[in-house]
């Protein structure tokens, strides 16, 4: 009888695939449907996208419950389900004129899909009020509908001319007039960095999930404040259609 030998590579492969499978549950096309929920604290719709087949973006699980805890409504979808996303979005916003803030985020090839999803709401012109990408592998442009693109990514010198295990830039369409930030952790923002971290684990690190939160927070304020200034734009969207009284 043939015995495998359990080295500890083996067994850390292992272990990996035994917890990225309890993170490939697929995230529930209702939170988009429903478009808001106001029983949150905060405004805001924050969908995040894992990386491949989910089994090495488990770290999103748990960025995903502190999006929640924050008082933002958030939902952690599988990457393969961008797809169906962005025809759920694009049936539920393309009608509204005013929505809260909408916030794509996402991990790897997950990175990737999110800027696709943003690329076929923008056929519907639906704003995307911010998009957050950690090591993006292969990303399209980002269109123009994407208000600001904040992409968090560590380089890697030569191996980033492979298409994969890498993150790299982003780059916006022609045209676009949105703001794209790219930080290199090595370069921009060395204070996020921490020992061993690579693109396996970039979506794990506390110091990324703080930063993270912090960006959502900048968009999705509370939901008092906004409801005020929605209120403000609507009285002064109402006072220019009142014709002045010229005394005639």
């Amino acid at each position: 009888m043939i015995r495998m030998k359990r080295t500890a590579p083996t067994i850390s492969l292992l272990m990996l695939l035994l917890v990225g499978c309890s993170s490939m549950k697929p995230g529930s096309l209702d939170v988009i449907a429903s478009s808001t929920d106001t029983r949150t604290s905060r405004v805001g719709t924050v969908l995040l996208l894992r990386g491949w087949i989910g089994i090495f973006s488990t770290g999103m699980d748990s960025l995903g419950t502190k999006v929640n805890e924050a008082g933002m409504q958030g939902e952690v979808y599988q990457t393969d389900q961008w797809a169906s996303m962005a025809t759920t979005l694009r049936a539920t916003y393309k009608e509204l004129d005013v929505h809260e803030p909408l916030v794509l985020v996402g991990h790897s090839y997950g990175a990737d899909d999110v800027i696709r999803i943003a690329r076929e709401l923008n056929k519907d012109n639906i704003q995307i009020d911010l998009l957050i990408t950690l090591d993006p592998v292969t990303p399209p442009l980002v269109p123009g509908n994407v208000k600001h693109a904040y992409n968090l990514y560590q380089s890697n010198g030569a191996f980033d001319s492979l298409p994969w295990l890498r993150g790299i830039p982003l780059e916006k369409e022609p045209g676009s007039t949105g703001r794209v930030d790219n930080l290199d952790l090595r370069t921009d923002r060395t204070d996020l960095l921490e020992p061993g971290l690579d693109h396996f684990n970039i979506e794990k690190k506390q110091k990324i999930h703080d930063e993270v939160l912090a960006r959502l927070k900048d968009v999705c304020i509370p939901r008092a404040v906004w409801q005020a200034k929605q209120d403000r734009a609507r009285a002064a969207r109402q006072a220019s259609l009142v014709t002045p009284d010229d005394g005639s």
